[in-house]
C-alpha cells in the first residue's frame, strides 16, 4: 500500500493535537519505553484497528530518535509505567525525541486504519510519503531550531511497526519536505478560512458576535487586514504574537512561561494530598479537570483556583506589555489554547476590560475550537499555496 498524507501536527506540552488527512487526532503527548508487548492472550488483530489510537503501541526504528518499543498518548499514561513528557519550561522540542516519536506513531496508525478501511483486511506494509507543517513556541523559534526540527523529520526513512496484539504492520513514513512555523501563526489561517478553503463561518465567532451586537453577514473575511494581538496559552508557555493580516510581525516576537501547566504544577501536590496519592502526573491532574464527571473534579477545580489567578496576572501583564510596544495599535486580541478554557472566568472579564479601555475587539474563542486552532491552521497551511511555493523553492537545484 502507497499513501501521500498532508499532516498539520500541533506538538503541545499536554496534548499532541494532528489533523492527518483531515482527520483531527487528540492525545495526551506523553510515550514510555517499554521491553515487551502488553499482551499475551491471543485478540484479534481487527480489535485493535477501531481505537488504535487508544491502545497506540509501536516500535521505531528512525534516524531521529532512539529505537525501541514504545506506549504511545493515552495507553502510556494509563500503563502505570513511567511516562516520558516535555518538561514545562526546560525542554527544548526541537531537541527531544518526544515529538518525533509520538507524530511517526500517530501517522503510522492513521495508514494502518485507512488502509483496513480500504482493503478490509490487516496489510504486512504501507509506504507514506508525507507533506507536514508543525510549530515551535515562539520563544523557541529560530532559523536554527525550525531547521534542525525539520531536519528531525526529513532526514532517512521512519521505520515504525504498529502493533495489532500479536500481529505486525510495518509502515515507512518519508517526509521530503516539512516546514516549523512560529506557534500562533497558524491561527490567522483558521480564522479566515475553513478545511475546503471558504470563508469561515458558524458558532467559533458566536460569542464575538454578540459581544459586539454585529448582526449583519459575517465570515472569515473581516480578518483578512487585521492587526491581531494572539494570546495562545499552553501548558507550559503563553505566545503572544502580532500579526497583520496574513503577515506575522518579527518585531513583537514575545512568549512567557506562564500557562495552564505551572498552575496544575503548583496545584499538584494539594491534589495528591486530597485524594490520597502520593504523586500523580500532571497529564492525570489535566484529564481530570477536563472531566466533569470524575469522582476528583471538584476536588482538582478547588486546588487549582488560586494558582491560576497567579499565572492569569502574568498573562495580563505580559498582554499589556505587547501593547505598549505595539503603541495600542491592534485591532483585535485573540485568545485560545487549552489554558485559555481552564482560565477563562478568570481570564474574560480583564481582557474585555482591557478592550474597552484601549479600543480594539476581544475574540475569546470557545472551548470546543480553543485547543485545536493551532492543529486547524497547521493543516490549512500545509495544503496552501504558501507551503507549494516553499517546497518548489527547497526543491530547485542551486
Amino acid at each position: 500500500m502507497n499513501y501521500h498524507f498532508y499532516v498539520g501536527n500541533d506538538n503541545g506540552n499536554s496534548e499532541h493535537d494532528l489533523i492527518i488527512e483531515g482527520r483531527l487526532i487528540q492525545q495526551p503527548n506523553v510515550n514510555c519505553s517499554v521491553d515487551e508487548l502488553p499482551w499475551s492472550e491471543e485478540q484479534t488483530p481487527e480489535s485493535f484497528i477501531k481505537n488504535l489510537q487508544d491502545q497506540l503501541v509501536v516500535t521505531i526504528d528512525s534516524p531521529s530518535a532512539k529505537p525501541g518499543m514504545y506506549y504511545v498518548g493515552k495507553f502510556a499514561l494509563e500503563s502505570g509505567e513511567i511516562i516520558d513528557n516535555l518538561q514545562i519550561g526546560i525542554d527544548l522540542k526541537s531537541d527531544m525525541d518526544l515529538p518525533v516519536i509520538n507524530t511517526l506513531a500517530q501517522i503510522a496508525a492513521v495508514a494502518v486504519q485507512k488502509s483496513y478501511e480500504e482493503e478490509k483486511q490487516i496489510p504486512t506494509q504501507i509506504d507514506i510519503e508525507v507533506d507536514m507543517a508543525t510549530a515551535l513556541p515562539v520563544t523557541q523559534h529560530t532559523d536554527e531550531t525550525s531547521a534542525k526540527f525539520e531536519r528531525r523529520f526529513t532526514s532517512g526513512t521512519h521505520h515504525v511497526t504498529v502493533h495489532l496484539g500479536m500481529q505486525r504492520v510495518v509502515v515507512k513514513i518519508s517526509i521530503p519536505f516539512a516546514k516549523v512555523v512560529p506557534e500562533a501563526t497558524p491561527v490567522i489561517f483558521t480564522l479566515q478560512k475553513d478545511a475546503e478553503g471558504n470563508w469561515r463561518e458558524g458558532d467559533i465567532f458566536e460569542d464575538f458576535l454578540s459581544e459586539y451586537g454585529i448582526e449583519k453577514k459575517f465570515n472569515g473575511s473581516f480578518f483578512k487586514d487585521k492587526r491581531i494581538l494572539h494570546v495562545d496559552i499552553g501548558d507550559g508557555s503563553t505566545e503572544y504574537p502580532i500579526t497583520e493580516g496574513n503577515k506575522f510581525l518579527r518585531q513583537f516576537v514575545h512568549g512567557s512561561h506562564h500557562g495552564a501547566g505551572y498552575a496544575i504544577e503548583e496545584a499538584l501536590d494539594e491534589f495528591n494530598r486530597l485524594i490520597h496519592l502520593p504523586n500523580s502526573p500532571r497529564q492525570f491532574f489535566s484529564d481530570v479537570i477536563k472531566n466533569p464527571k470524575h469522582k476528583y473534579h471538584a476536588r482538582a477545580i478547588k486546588t487549582l483556583r488560586r494558582p491560576l489567578e497567579s499565572q492569569v496576572k502574568q498573562i495580563t501583564q505580559n498582554i499589556k506589555r505587547q501593547l505598549t510596544k505595539a503603541r495600542n495599535e491592534i485591532d483585535l486580541i485573540c485568545v485560545y489554547g487549552g489554558g485559555s478554557i481552564l482560565m477563562r472566568s478568570i481570564l474574560y472579564p480583564q481582557i474585555k476590560e482591557l478592550c474597552a479601555e484601549r479600543e480594539m475587539q476581544m475574540l475569546y474563542i470557545p472551548s470546543a475550537y480553543a485547543v485545536q486552532l493551532n492543529a486547524m491552521g497547521l493543516d490549512a497551511f500545509v495544503r496552501g499555496k504558501i507551503y507549494e511555493a516553499l517546497k518548489n523553492k527547497a526543491f530547485q537545484p542551486a
